[in-house]
């Protein structure tokens, strides 16, 4: 008989609700036994904590885990415009093409947008070009009021749903400039880095974007011939139109490409920011001769796209040169729609129209499939507040959607907290829609200047946001080695290279690294994200579980002056063969602490704990296994 049955006799009625009281007070007891109650461990900020595989990072010679907490906030001019004014419609990032502004125009007309290339440009490049400073523009706004915790006070409360849940692919960082850089460094020094980054005692990262790069002309791209520049010009297999293939033109991207799968790492993604030089219409990698043009030239498409499949190719048929490399998927384009790449500019990027798109991503797919090829396509590497109505046509081409995560931008006096959100929706209902997977394929801190911590947190709130609103299912950090401090998870200065005869500046490791190691740590790739029943707490906290470890991992940001006491609610029909075994254990960083385990001291349902102010929490709950 159904419960639900009114005629149902009030005994069974009454068995059943005393059979679900023993369980919830056996559960209760054998949850409290795995508790510890002793007092909170304190531990050194350089001592990093051990993971919940008891897995300790190493103390690395040369690496000063010191971190420089006193960066000056970034500021400039909000002149320095790349092009003519252009309009912002409303709700859409800066339009691929300019767009004349008139007064009965439906758009609004922003002088300061055409400076957001030039912004974008030199703080992801680290260009001696001022940047636009946070307040100097108007209609846009930097994203400093995202959402706290949750609202009502100093504490807050959410229960996990585990109905609702989808498969997490990983952790990443793109290649491209580190690899230049890091992958010409002596053994000495090379490894050490290579085992921080990509190890299970570091940060496990296990996605990695390759870039085909572009090479250049001297000629037509000066600035990436000298400083910083030239590590940011990245080597091209093809120097000419008339030239054969140098396959030893890229060695020290390759050796961190091998080195990162060697480590573990197990997802492969190939991609490019621009066209060989020869094929562009400026000859320029850097991009157009004027704002917004497109910069390959038509007759050099399907010439395009067999250089792209010629070198997944060439990975993944030869065993001594691309050691059987197979890239799980190929993106021939990065922020093309955005119309910012200009000629003589600090970095590789290339202006591509849609319908230009459509025609390559047709012809790359006949090369993958003619060369017999398994590797997919993805695309299309813009802002995620580029509108989805341009990109959904895209459709029938790709395996996912790949979309940046900068999140520093609000519309027109509309909070950033807003306009993110709704784009973060426009996007997930698309590519739901399609049933396609969206990644967050990179990420920094755009636009944000500040000390370490508060960039760190702000990280934090990004990356919760991506996977509670926008439920990307895979997290890539832009460059995880930085000239740049508050781009970097570990920064080095780029102008000393480092070999055996002299000395350089060592490594310092940032807060940015300590908390994305909470991540990759607790909710390494096949882990299933779990929704938080709350919409207000979509900036605040995450959760995951992970099948392997039988684990409940809960993620939470203090960005706040006081401290914060979250509670959190588990249904108890989630939690299965508890055994006695089940135990909380903490994680803490903070201005004083990197990935430190400290002691939880709290009872049975729900877990409750303490956020220090201006500080990022993990906890994992072990030992668990859901009724699916």
């Amino acid at each position: 008989m159904s419960l639900r049955n009114p005629r149902l006799s009030s005994r069974p009625l009454r068995l059943t609700f005393l059979l679900l009281s023993v369980f919830s007070a056996a559960f209760s007891a054998a949850f409290s036994a795995g508790v510890s109650e002793s007092a909170p461990a304190s531990a050194p900020a350089s001592a990093p904590a051990p993971s919940p595989s008891d897995e300790m990072i190493p103390d690395i010679p040369g690496i000063d885990y010191s971190v420089n907490i006193t960066l000056p906030v970034v500021s400039g001019t909000s002149g320095d415009p790349v092009g003519p004014p252009i309009c912002f419609e409303q709700g859409l990032s800066p339009h691929p093409v300019p767009i004349p502004c008139g007064e009965n125009s439906s758009l609004t007309a922003t002088s300061q947008v055409a400076s957001l290339a030039s912004a974008r440009i030199a703080s992801i490049g680290g260009s001696s070009r001022p940047l636009v400073a946070e307040n100097s523009t108007p209609n846009l706004t930097p994203a400093t009021e995202l959402f706290d915790i949750c609202t009502g006070g100093g504490s807050a409360s959410v229960t996990l749903n585990p109905r609702r849940r989808n498969k997490w692919r990983g952790w990443g960082t793109s290649l491209c400039w580190l690899g230049n850089f890091v992958g010409g460094f002596p053994d000495t020094h090379f490894n050490p880095l290579m085992d921080l980054l990509f190890s299970p005692s570091g940060l496990n990262l296990n996605i990695i974007r390759y870039n085909i790069g572009g090479g250049n002309n001297a000629t037509n791209s000066p600035r990436l011939q000298t400083g910083w520049g030239k590590w940011r010009g990245m080597p091209g297999f093809k120097a000419t139109e008339q030239a054969g293939y140098n396959w030893s033109a890229d060695d020290r991207q390759r050796k961190v490409l091998f080195a990162a799968r060697a480590r573990g790492a197990d997802t492969f993604e190939a991609f490019a920011n621009s066209p060989p030089w020869w094929m562009t219409v400026s000859g320029d990698v850097a991009g157009a001769s004027k704002y917004g043009e497109g910069n390959l030239k038509v007759q050099y498409e399907e010439a395009y796209a067999e250089f792209l499949t010629d070198v997944v190719e060439k990975f993944a048929k030869d065993t001594s040169w691309g050691k059987g490399m197979v890239f799980d998927t190929l993106e021939p384009f990065n922020e093309a729609l955005e119309g910012w790449w200009m000629k003589g500019g600090g970095q590789e990027g290339c202006n591509i129209g849609l319908q230009q798109m459509k025609r390559i991503l047709l012809m790359v797919q006949a090369a993958l499939e003619r060369k017999q090829l398994k590797t997919g396509i993805v695309s299309v590497d813009s802002f995620v507040q580029t509108t989805p109505r341009q990109i959904g046509t895209l459709n029938p081409f790709l395996a996912r959607y790949n979309v940046h995560g900068y999140m520093s931008l609000a519309k027109n006096g509309t909070s950033s907290v807003e306009w993110t959100t709704q784009k973060f929706h426009d996007m997930k209902r698309m590519a739901k829609g399609q049933e396609k997977e969206v990644w967050v394929s990179e990420w920094g801190p755009l636009l944000r200047g500040g000390e370490d911590m508060d960039v760190a947190l702000f990280m934090a709130r990004s990356i919760i946001a991506a996977i509670n609103i926008l439920e990307a299912t895979g997290w890539v950090f832009w460059q995880a080695i930085d000239p740049v401090a508050s781009w970097a998870l570990i920064h080095i200065d780029w102008s000393k290279t480092p070999d055996e005869s002299t000395v350089y500046t060592p490594p310092t490791v940032s807060k940015k690294f300590w908390i994305l190691k909470h991540f990759t740590s607790l909710a390494p790739a096949g882990s299933k994200r779990l929704y938080v029943n709350k919409a207000k707490c979509s900036y605040g906290i995450a959760a995951f579980y992970t099948p392997k470890k039988r684990m409940i991992s809960v993620f939470v940001v203090n960005q706040k002056a006081t401290p914060r006491t979250v509670k959190i609610h588990i249904p108890w029909w989630f939690l299965r063969n508890v055994g006695g075994k089940s135990k909380v254990h903490s994680w803490r960083t903070s201005y004083a602490d990197d990935f430190v385990k400290v002691n939880y001291r709290g009872g049975h349902m729900p877990i409750s704990f303490a956020i220090p102010a201006r500080s990022f929490a993990s906890f994992a709950l072990t030992h668990v296994r859901p009724l699916w």
